[in-house]
């Protein structure tokens, strides 16, 4: 497969009272904003000056397990919007994340017992959202349907096969325990193809661990809503000119 060109966005994060502000001064500089209405990884879409935001609202619609992640993150009440270029300087300290397509494909993938082991780890089992876990026969149903339809997922395949590596994705960026060295750095990555992917909205948008540079494949849902590629890493490196730090969160 060939790598498709580089492509940069630039993820940028609003208290409620700044996001108010900031989108008046966005449109008087000519900038059209719209709300996501479905998934927060509609915000990929954003194109030029056409800017699509993600309302905290948002994270409780249809991925609301997922979105788990985002409400109990020092992000939640926040309000998101990506762009696919920089933005004027007046927004640099909203400025939260770079994304960039990566080039990078690791050797091999975890066998089942490296899977349990990242599962196992501390800091996921500490730091997992309460909801997250709880998957029942909506999520078994809606996941089948839609990730068979788009060709994720084959005929006999299903929630239960694909649990675990849902799991270890996140625990990976969490704990750590599967890296790859970059420019001197150990960068933890998606440890699953595609079809065992779920919610990587939570490390597209820099919501689990917010500090740390994180090579992330697109889960099926980022696809189908947000035209994320398939079979690619995207490279998400945090700038924190303005970090939010845990307990700040919206009144």
């Amino acid at each position: 497969m060939e790598n498709p060109a580089p492509i940069n966005r630039f993820l940028y994060w609003f208290k409620k009272e700044d996001f108010s502000a900031s989108r008046e001064f966005l449109e008087k500089e000519g900038y059209k904003l719209s709300s996501t209405l479905l998934t927060p990884c509609q915000v990929l879409k954003s194109r030029g000056r056409d800017i699509i935001y993600a309302p905290p609202e948002v994270w409780s619609r249809i991925c609301v397990r997922q979105g788990s992640w985002y409400r109990e993150s020092a992000k939640e009440g926040h309000y998101m919007l990506m762009s696919d270029h920089k933005l004027p300087d007046a927004l640099d300290n909203f400025l939260d994340a770079e994304m960039l397509t990566s080039d990078f494909l690791p050797e091999r993938l975890p066998n089942q017992e490296e899977l349990n082991e990242i599962v196992s780890s501390e800091d996921y089992q500490k730091n997992k959202p309460k909801e997250w876990e709880g998957i029942g026969w909506i999520d078994a149903i809606m996941f089948k349907l839609l990730f068979t339809v788009y060709r994720f997922w084959g005929k006999g395949d299903n929630l239960k096969k694909y649990w675990l590596n849902q799991k270890a994705n996140h625990a990976n960026f969490l704990a750590r325990k599967v890296t790859t060295k970059i420019e001197g750095e150990e960068v933890p990555y998606t440890v699953s193809e595609n079809a065992g992917v779920c919610s990587s909205c939570a490390e597209f948008f820099n919501v689990v661990s917010d500090t740390s540079r994180k090579l992330v494949r697109s889960c099926p849902g980022s696809v189908i809503f947000g035209g994320a590629e398939r079979d690619i890493y995207y490279d998400i490196k945090p700038i924190q000119i303005q970090p939010i730090k845990k307990g700040a969160k919206q009144e």
